[in-house]
């Protein structure tokens, strides 16, 4: 092998051991798909940890025990994309997807949590994004149709057209 090749691979090598920190912290983990204005905005876990944050600790039928969520309101993400939906479609990873009534989007719940005790966590644990609403502080919230709003895995919103 050439000098030439050896250390152009050696500074490939030495890249790609540093890009997955790099590339993960600049990652896109939310598309923002404004069909009404024909506007995309993608936002990192750096963007999302940048807005404002709601936090609280809550009980789910999909967790073991009470556990302290924290993330950004969908109230503070629309805001933040200058959005004014009338309708919006929620996607999971997998394309599950689920239309959210907008009279359900309070200026504080739900949140987008991307954290779980202070932590982000995984696609395996339901993440990075989770719509979660404080299901122990109202009993409004412990209904099938906010359970079925719930969507963990978020990875896309759609503001529709009416």
């Amino acid at each position: 092998m050439k000098r030439r090749q050896f250390m152009t691979l050696a500074t490939a090598a030495a890249l790609a051991g540093a890009a997955p920190h790099l590339a993960h912290a600049e990652a896109t983990i939310l598309t923002l798909n404004d069909l009404c204005r024909g506007t995309t905005i993608r936002f990192s876990d750096a963007d999302l940890a940048a807005l404002p944050q709601q936090s609280f600790a809550t009980a789910t039928i999909w967790t073991d025990a009470v556990r302290t969520f924290s993330g950004p309101s969908l109230h503070t993400i629309l805001k933040a994309a200058e959005a004014e939906p009338s309708r919006l479609r929620i996607y999971a990873i997998n394309d599950y997807n689920v239309d959210f009534p907008v009279e359900k989007i309070a200026e504080t719940t739900p949140i987008l949590a991307n954290r779980i005790g202070g932590e982000s966590f995984s696609v395996r644990q339901k993440g990075p994004l989770w719509v979660i609403f404080p299901f122990d502080q109202n009993p409004e919230f412990q209904s099938e149709e906010i359970f079925a709003l719930s969507v963990w895995q978020v990875n896309r919103i759609d503001i529709l057209n009416n």
